[in-house]
């Protein structure tokens, strides 16, 4: 007489319920990797700066004010700020402006004079409106060296500042934007407030 063959033996709930998990945790560990592989945190920070700049250059002329982007290097952080007050409107009418000695050791980094009588004349210390938020770079993505207009040397450390002006100007800047072997450069042109987003590292212009 033949014996019945044995039963076949399915998974159990537990085992399903481990085996799920397993993967999760796998998903999870390997995302970050993926994403520095494909480059998609630095192209998503990127493109989020590039629409902080343009929008920063059209709201420092129409509301006649100074702004600026704050790039946080150490941080891996930007946030965008406006003066309180219009930009050019003295606290004290009757008190005499700097000097061009005094302006020069006040904003070392800066090179053009009328660019530093604006800033003398703005009120960076009393900061209300913040337009954008703190914003941290997602995943793994980092500030690499970062040049602007006006400074002898990048910046690879600390807050770097770049500035809007009344009237349509700003600063000319390269941000470059790295996770991973990744690289997307944003650059700021200076007359039209212009921002675009290049791939890899662009030649910067003096």
């Amino acid at each position: 007489m033949r014996s019945a063959p044995p039963a076949e033996r399915g998974f159990t709930l537990i085992e399903l319920l481990v085996v799920v998990g397993i993967v999760a945790i796998l998903a999870l560990a390997a995302g970050p990797a993926v994403e520095s592989i494909t480059g998609a945190n630095a192209r998503q920070a990127a493109g989020a700066l590039a629409g902080t700049m343009r929008a920063l250059y059209d709201t420092a002329a129409l509301r006649n004010v100074t702004c600026r982007l704050a790039l946080d290097v150490d941080g891996r952080a930007w946030w965008a700020e406006c003066a309180r007050s219009r930009a050019g409107m003295a606290r004290d009418p009757d008190k005499q402006p700097p000097s061009a000695e005094e302006l020069a050791e006040r904003f070392p980094e800066e090179k053009d004079a009328d660019r530093r009588r604006l800033l003398a004349r703005t009120e960076f210390g009393a900061y209300s409106d913040r337009l954008v938020a703190k914003r941290e770079l997602p995943g793994r993505a980092r500030f690499d060296p970062l040049r602007v207009e006006g400074r002898r040397e990048a910046v690879d450390k600390g807050v770097a500042y770049v500035y809007f002006f009344p009237g349509g100007q700003t600063q000319r800047a390269y941000v470059p934007v790295a996770d991973g072997s990744n690289l997307y450069t944003v650059v700021l042109e200076p007359l039209t407030g212009h921002a675009r987003v290049a791939y890899g590292k662009v030649e910067v212009k003096e």
